[in-house]
């Protein structure tokens, strides 16, 4: 910064100057993003869910809340050698965590009973066909979870891709068990499971979805609703000026980095994203943007983070970054992301073994002020 001499023959204007630089500093220095080692620390366990990606909170209005988890290792933890086997067991799993309760030990992991692959969401019997959750939301006495299904399209880690059939899983919010499989419209290749935010005076659910655009390389975001009344049927969308049933006319209300997800911080709409990242060294941002209406507008996408999760100099895969509001401190917005190994800059597999610490979710907090301004603007309950 150039200072013109000029300015400086002032006392007065000295003392300004360097009262403004030091408020200046105090405020940059309150608006970091730091760790979070008490929740990443809660996803270091021995017993029950040990490793996983996913790590997608839906808040219970009873205060507790579930966390879903895509492909998961389940009771194979060997403390001699601190590691897991290469496979996981199951296709998906959740975790149920009492109200504001971090110690691991005092957390339900939630998997199927079979047949063969037990996977908490199985809609079928054909392990050819699996579920990956995505977000959900409380209506009632139900928790509705979004669930892509995927099937086994050739081989190698990329060999699968989705059916087009998406589907709601119900979950009895008394005990956590599964009800039952309402399959939903088509939705023209968007995935819906990217968020929920009820408005509970309208009563309407908006419902955000992303598509890869290959040509661009670059993530729409489109937002939907339903009426909470009736989840499966009625679905509009958001064409930019008003709402329409017909999928084909939905606009997008963001445009940017991929793994979008979007969630209601306050008053305000939220949208966090990664830098695409297959494979070791591709990328390490993580994106945001904030809008004032469910439906926009959202400004560019700007950097909020780098991950630092390097080994010997080496970025991870990672991916799947969420926003957790029902777990607000002090320190701000609880942010979580997954990564997946170093591959193929370091070995993952070693001697059928794995590492399972590089296989779970991390925890960051992202100051209010950084996000919004004056965070006594916001009101925080939703």
């Amino acid at each position: 910064m150039k200072i013109h001499h000029y300015l400086l023959d002032n006392p007065i204007t000295v003392i300004f100057f360097i009262s403004a630089v030091l408020i200046t500093g105090a405020c940059t220095e309150q608006a970091t993003v730091i760790k979070d080692p008490k929740a990443t620390g809660f996803f270091r366990r021995t017993e029950g869910w040990i490793a996983s990606d996913g790590a997608i909170s839906a808040a219970l209005t009873d205060g507790r809340t579930v966390w879903l988890m895509g492909d998961s290792h389940i009771d194979d933890y060997d403390p001699a050698t601190q590691t897991v086997p290469w496979l996981f067991q199951v296709r998906n799993a959740a975790l149920l965590q009492p109200a504001n309760d971090w110690k691991p030990e005092n957390t339900r992991t939630l998997v199927g009973n079979g047949p063969d692959i037990k996977s908490f969401f199985k809609s079928t019997p054909n392990d050819s066909l699996w579920i990956w959750p995505g977000n959900g939301i409380q209506l009632g006495d139900t928790l509705y979870v979004y669930c892509g299904e995927l099937i086994k399209t050739g081989d190698g880690i990329w060999g699968f891709g989705g059916t087009g059939r998406d589907m709601f899983a119900k979950l009895k919010v008394a005990d956590m068990t599964v009800s039952g499989y309402d399959v939903l419209p088509n939705f023209n290749g968007i995935n819906f499971g990217a968020g929920f935010v009820r408005n509970e005076h309208s009563g309407y659910v908006y419902a955000y979805g992303y598509k890869l655009i290959y040509e661009r390389i670059q993530t729409e975001v489109y937002v939907a609703r339903f009426h909470a009344d009736t989840p499966v049927s009625n679905w509009e969308y958001w064409n930019g000026k008003d709402w329409t049933p017909r999928v084909q006319e939905v606009a997008a209300i963001s445009r940017g980095a991929h793994n979008p997800h979007v969630s209601k911080v306050g008053d305000r709409y939220l949208i966090l994203t990664t830098e695409l990242s297959v494979q070791c060294d591709m990328g390490k941002h993580i994106f945001w943007a904030v809008g004032d209406s469910p439906t926009g507008p959202f400004p560019e996408q700007e950097k909020l983070y780098a991950i630092d999760d390097t080994l010997q100099g080496h970025y991870p895969f990672f991916y799947t970054v969420a926003a957790h509001p029902q777990f607000i401190n002090d320190d701000g917005l609880l942010v979580t992301y997954c990564i997946n190994g170093y591959e193929p800059c370091l070995p993952a597999n070693v001697d059928g073994r794995l590492n399972p610490d590089h296989y779970r979710p991390r925890a960051i907090r992202v100051p209010l002020n950084m996000l919004f301004g004056n965070p006594s603007d916001i009101h925080l309950s939703n």
